[in-house]
């Protein structure tokens, strides 16, 4: 399948779980149907597909997999730290400000930008650029459940907590708790047998269908006004500002080509679809999060064009 088409399947169904969420709302049941679907998501699925993607990480003896790690978390960094400076003098609630930082910081790592890494990297070149790629998800992942479990409970409905209840639920958070079995898992019985590869796609999709329609379900229309909201342009600007500037960091690491190109676009993607869940999970500004999802989604495959054939280019010309 080309990688355009593959793409474009991809972003249909991301709009399309959002659209059918977005419906859900008509439902007079839908509130407690988002709720059993956000247990079910947070507290089941993903960590099973934590354990999926761990046991699924291949040898990466020969790869610069430090630099790919500090890849991951500069591009997580300087978006939070650029909205930050912007909005912590700012009297708007702490529950939007941790669904800023949330969503500008955590990148959408695995169903926005595989396609493109597949389609741009030549066939040779290929499974080395998705190992790069497969561990920055890894390392983000560590990240969301750690470092973005702390934000979650910091800035949520119920941040006034000790310290010592704050490292209880970070530790005890099931995605938290899943990554930790995959990694254990990986690194003690290996790799995951290749021929359930289908199986895992398939429960991968179908998780992601779940926290799709939980976007949805958190999803409404701007009004008129609220276009010009200034929240939406600090998103926009965070968000790809600061993937750009981490974009600046990568051209200048002594990486080869074959990561370089995975870590950029994954550092240019657009926030992950798994933030609203989180948002809704912690008390976060759940319409906040979801606007995020959808509207610098679509603001990313606007430049999307440009950002291929630039990188087509560098990868023909060196």
């Amino acid at each position: 399948m080309h990688y355009l088409v593959d793409l474009t399947i991809r972003v249909v169904v991301i709009y399309a779980g959002i659209a059918g969420g977005f419906f859900l709302q008509k439902w007079p049941h839908a509130e407690k149907a988002g709720k059993w679907l956000l247990f079910v998501g947070m507290n089941i699925l993903t960590p099973i597909l934590l354990i999926f993607v761990s046991l699924n990480i291949e040898s990466f003896s020969d790869v610069n997999w430090w630099y790919i790690v500090l890849i991951a978390a500069v591009s997580m960094l300087v978006s939070m730290i650029l909205d930050w400076i912007i909005i912590r003098k700012k009297d708007i609630p702490q529950d939007q400000k941790g669904a800023e930082l949330c969503s500008t910081g955590f990148m959408n790592g695995l169903f926005y930008p595989f396609p493109i890494i597949i389609g741009i990297l030549p066939e040779e070149l290929r499974a080395e650029g998705l190992l790069a790629a497969s561990l920055f998800l890894i390392a983000q992942m560590i990240y969301r459940n750690s470092f973005g479990v702390y934000l979650g409970i910091h800035y949520g409905t119920n941040s006034h907590r000790s310290i010592m209840k704050i490292i209880k639920d970070l530790v005890l958070f099931p995605p938290t708790i899943g990554m930790i079995i995959g990694l254990i898992l990986r690194f003690s019985i290996g790799q995951f047998d290749t021929s359930a590869m289908l199986a895992m796609d398939i429960f991968r999709d179908g998780t992601m269908v779940i926290m799709l329609i939980i976007v949805g379900l958190g999803f409404k229309l701007p009004k008129k006004e609220e276009w010009k909201e200034i929240a939406l342009f600090r998103g926009i600007f965070t968000r790809f500002g600061g993937g750009l500037l981490t974009t600046l960091m990568i051209v200048f690491l002594p990486i080869p080509l074959v990561t370089k190109i995975p870590t950029i676009v994954q550092s240019m993607s657009p926030p992950a679809v798994a933030n609203s869940a989180y948002a809704k999970y912690f008390g976060l500004d759940e319409l906040l999060t979801s606007r995020y999802i959808a509207l610098l989604t679509i603001i990313a495959l606007l430049f999307l064009p440009a950002e291929i054939a630039l990188l087509v280019w560098w990868q023909q010309s060196v």
